[in-house]
């Protein structure tokens, strides 16, 4: 595939990626259902993740079987891990370092992308409601979906975690002991809040880990927050924002997440216990004492605002664009809109592939003949 496959256009309409979305499971699953499974099978074989073999499932049975579906549809567009550069869909161009990369394949299940909350979610619109309307799903579910459909493009692992609540400190603490205790069964933990999305489905976590220099000695990595007065530490510097935490597991790791947890005893850090209902919460404490406490920029990687934090309606006034994660602060309905972007501009896209792919079906080149047809001609339809 060109590169140019992978640059995007954004804001396909929600009415186009519902269309493209179920036209091109029918086709695929017609396709499946129709034909031979072969090395040749230009609609399934050459895209698939999985392996695909007759079996005696019903249509309805496979076509609920969208952890499969979804990989097989977004694999024509996926950026390759180690890749030497990244187009975004303004132009501008993302360049790894010029050493070789650390990370030249998938880590599939490796990696566990991560949401947690302590409230119910189960209203009208919500995760944890059985079913849906699209008019009625809220910014939160529309986050965590985009996250769920991340992991399953690329093979990662995903977990919402419904956590018991704290009764000594506001309830965003509860990232720090869930994030610790996902990391003694995967070896990176991504946590991103519910109102930040991954706007480049496309784009895989290794290019990004790449990109950023997460190393064997990485603990974690977060991005800055808008620099303003009113996002400054004690001692002048940015704060980081928790809304996206990279986590690699060691033993160093979990040492640092206990260590967060505990901070507001004031045992080992005086006047953190500020921060257990005081804005900005766990964010203020790590930012006020634990970063300062491991090697910054190898242990402690500060990821750039513009890169990792904000979104594009906010950039002007924060200078924080959000290219590779993008955290809608201030516009958490904006997270809808993000949802429908990441269906529906691979979809159109996938669309157009499946009919080019049965050009010789779904189309009738009648350029040969003349209007009005002469006595005689006629067009085979």
């Amino acid at each position: 595939m060109s590169s140019d496959r992978k640059h995007f256009r954004q804001r396909c309409t929600w009415p186009i990626s519902v269309a493209a979305v179920t036209v091109v499971f029918f086709v695929l699953f017609y396709a499946y259902d129709n034909r031979p499974f072969s090395a040749d099978s230009s609609v399934i074989a050459s895209y698939s993740h999985v392996e695909l073999s007759s079996s005696s499932e019903s249509s309805e049975s496979r076509l609920s079987d969208t952890q499969h579906l979804i990989p097989l549809l977004y694999k024509p567009f996926l950026h390759s891990v180690d890749a030497p550069r990244f187009v975004s869909d303004n132009g501008d161009t993302y360049e790894l370092p010029e050493n070789p990369p650390r990370f030249t394949q998938s880590l599939g299940k490796k990696i566990l992308l991560l949401d947690v909350d302590t409230r119910p979610l189960d209203g009208e619109g919500g995760m944890l409601s059985e079913s849906i309307q699209y008019e009625t799903m809220t910014p939160h579910t529309a986050g965590m979906l985009n996250h769920y459909l991340y992991a399953m493009v690329h093979g990662y692992d995903y977990k919402f975690v419904r956590s018991p609540s704290y009764t000594d400190r506001h309830q965003t603490w509860v990232k720090v002991p869930m994030i610790r205790e996902a990391l003694k069964t995967y070896d990176y933990v991504v946590f991103v809040d519910a109102d930040a999305v991954f706007p480049h489905t496309h784009l895989p976590l290794e290019w990004l880990f790449n990109y950023w220099n997460i190393t064997e000695e990485t603990l974690v990595a977060m991005a800055l927050d808008p620099n303003a007065d009113f996002n400054k530490d004690q001692r002048g510097n940015t704060n980081l924002n928790t809304g996206f935490i990279i986590a690699q597991a060691s033993p160093r790791t979990t040492e640092m997440f206990n260590v967060w947890e505990d901070c507001v005893t004031d045992d080992k850090f005086d006047k953190c216990s500020k921060w257990r209902y005081e804005w900005s919460h766990e964010q203020a404490a790590f930012s006020n004492f634990m970063r300062y406490e491991y090697q910054r920029g190898s242990e402690v990687i500060e990821l750039s605002c513009t890169e990792a934090n904000g979104y594009p309606q906010k950039a002007a006034e924060s200078g924080c664009h959000g290219e590779f994660v993008r955290h809608f602060w201030l516009g958490k309905e904006f997270a809808v809109d993000a949802l429908r972007d990441t269906v529906s501009r691979y979809m159109a896209l996938r669309l157009h592939d499946t009919f080019h792919e049965n050009i010789n079906v779904a189309m009738v080149n009648a350029t040969n003949t003349t209007l009005p047809l002469k006595a005689g001609e006629e067009v085979v339809i």
